[in-house]
């Protein structure tokens, strides 16, 4: 979940206080267009509070969620480098396990 621009908003600001853990792909990007924001907006959060990214989790140098009963709320607003690399990876499993299915597209007249 996560919204892409400042006045959109899709949970209540308070779920970022009841999450166990609490992860941006973007923390500047979610403090001005995120759910953080809206959080913020409304004094539950402060504006310097600090939170993993999710580059630094999947990258072991940030700790995720640590249990399973653990309430992770993940804020994606969007980032063009991580959705590439997620798509080239999901791509290049796909190809290797020999599954999936090429869609052709074609150009529509006037493009």
């Amino acid at each position: 979940m996560g919204s892409d621009a400042e006045h959109k908003n899709e949970i209540d600001p308070a779920a970022v206080l009841k999450a166990t853990v609490y992860v941006s792909d973007s923390l500047k990007q979610t403090r001005r267009l995120g759910e953080l924001h809206h959080a913020i907006a409304a004094g539950l959060v402060s504006e310097s509070a600090s939170f993993p990214e999710l580059g630094a989790i999947v990258s072991g140098k940030a700790a995720g969620r640590r249990s399973r009963k653990a309430i992770t709320l993940c804020d994606l607003t969007g980032t063009g480098v991580q959705d590439t690399a997620i798509a080239t990876l999901a791509h290049r499993r796909a190809v290797l396990a020999g599954v999936g299915q090429a869609i052709e597209t074609t150009k529509a007249s006037g493009d």
